[in-house]
């Protein structure tokens, strides 16, 4: 089977890393896959040199309707001659250029696994429930926006996970010399969270419930993995001085060797009040056979089981979110039996393998539906 992605995106985001997410099935299926993206992309970089990759001639980012009108009769002839079986847009610029393209009506299943609410105008309208043959989302609540908001049929939404590569990311022993660079003892307790330093992600509140967890674990690290922000990470460094847990709480910077992390870590944490439609970080605390503290949004409530893999909180919540930490520190064997189950959870639901086995029941039905 030969599929074709198009996007149009620049930046590595929740709809990029979706994308990744299906060439990775897509190659481990067998197919032959083209990719259609802007030449000095993330999303290039992360896929080069493992599928055919061709650049829009249009000029980016500047764009023009000449540029576009342009990109749209490049595409046509590309899909024209290709021999395609499936085309896969990932975003809005890239969903319209593929389906005016399309002049062939080969199968276009669009790719959502953003938090990006979708417009329910009448363009949009038409060109999901008429020029579009069914739309992936990474989430429940993704799929019920495509519902609702641009009305298409629910037999034409399909929600698979984003997947999580479970050979990388699974159970390992703690690392001494990981230990010993972070300056923590092998008996402190460990909480880790990997994220970006940007509000949306709560670091706040979690500085917030470290203050409650050390009133019966003084002793806990707090370990914070991600890349800076606006202003962070000084401000957070400033209010764990002010909280008094100046040196209970380490950031780290953004890291390739989060692995080593996730090994060393008691309990991982994810303190967000929003987004979190893909959550690949709370994906692979399980993976890695970590219990999971998380707040109730987004995707989270689909990938954590209350009381089973962890505990999910309300967003915001300090208290609630140092409740949930205290019980997995006070109950190790508990603590070991959450990951475990987390672990197994992964593997079943949300594997790449699993990924794999989803799309292509999707494209069964929608090529047995095209006949």
């Amino acid at each position: 089977m030969k599929s074709l992605l198009v996007t149009h995106s620049h930046r590595w985001n929740g709809e990029t890393e979706y994308a990744a997410g299906v060439v990775r099935a897509e190659l481990a299926m067998g197919m032959e896959l083209t990719v259609v993206a802007p030449g000095e992309s993330a999303f290039v970089r992360k896929v080069s040199g493992k599928v055919r990759l061709l650049e829009l001639p249009g000029r980016e980012p500047s764009r023009s309707l000449f540029d576009f009108i342009k990109d749209v009769n490049w595409l046509s002839s590309l899909i024209e001659t290709g021999g395609f079986d499936v085309i896969h847009p990932s975003r809005a610029t890239a969903h319209l250029l593929a389906a005016l393209a399309d002049r062939k009506r080969i199968p276009l299943l669009h790719l959502r696994g953003g938090a990006k609410r979708p417009y329910g105008h009448p363009g949009n309208r038409l060109l999901y429930r008429w020029l579009t043959d069914g739309v992936i989302v990474s989430s429940g609540r993704v799929e019920g926006w495509v519902i609702r908001r641009l009305k298409v049929p629910p037999e034409r939404v399909h929600r698979i996970l984003s997947p999580v590569d479970v050979g990388q990311y699974k159970p390992a022993l703690p690392d001494p010399s990981l230990l010993k660079e972070l300056g923590i003892s092998d008996s402190a307790p460990i909480i880790l969270k990997i994220a970006r330093l940007a509000p949306i992600k709560g670091h706040p509140i979690l500085l917030d419930a470290l203050v409650l967890v050390h009133h019966e674990f003084p002793q806990a690290k707090l370990v914070l993995v991600g890349n800076p922000w606006k202003g962070q990470p000084g401000e957070l460094m400033e209010q764990a001085r002010k909280l008094g847990i100046g040196d209970s709480v380490i950031f780290t910077g953004r890291r390739a060797d989060v692995t080593r992390f996730l090994a060393c870590a008691t309990v991982c944490v994810s303190s967000s009040i929003g987004s979190e439609e893909n959550s690949r970080a709370v994906s692979e605390y399980m993976a890695s056979e970590r219990p999971v503290v998380a707040s109730a949004v987004g995707v989270i409530p689909e990938l954590v089981v209350d009381g089973r893999t962890g505990f999910l909180v309300p967003p915001g919540d300090a208290s609630a979110l140092a409740d949930g930490l205290i019980k997995i520190l006070r109950n190790p064997e508990e603590a070991r039996r959450m990951g475990e189950a987390g672990r197994n959870r992964a593997v079943e639901l949300f594997s790449e393998e699993a990924f794999g086995r989803s799309l292509w029941r999707v494209f069964e039905s929608v090529l047995e539906g095209k006949k």
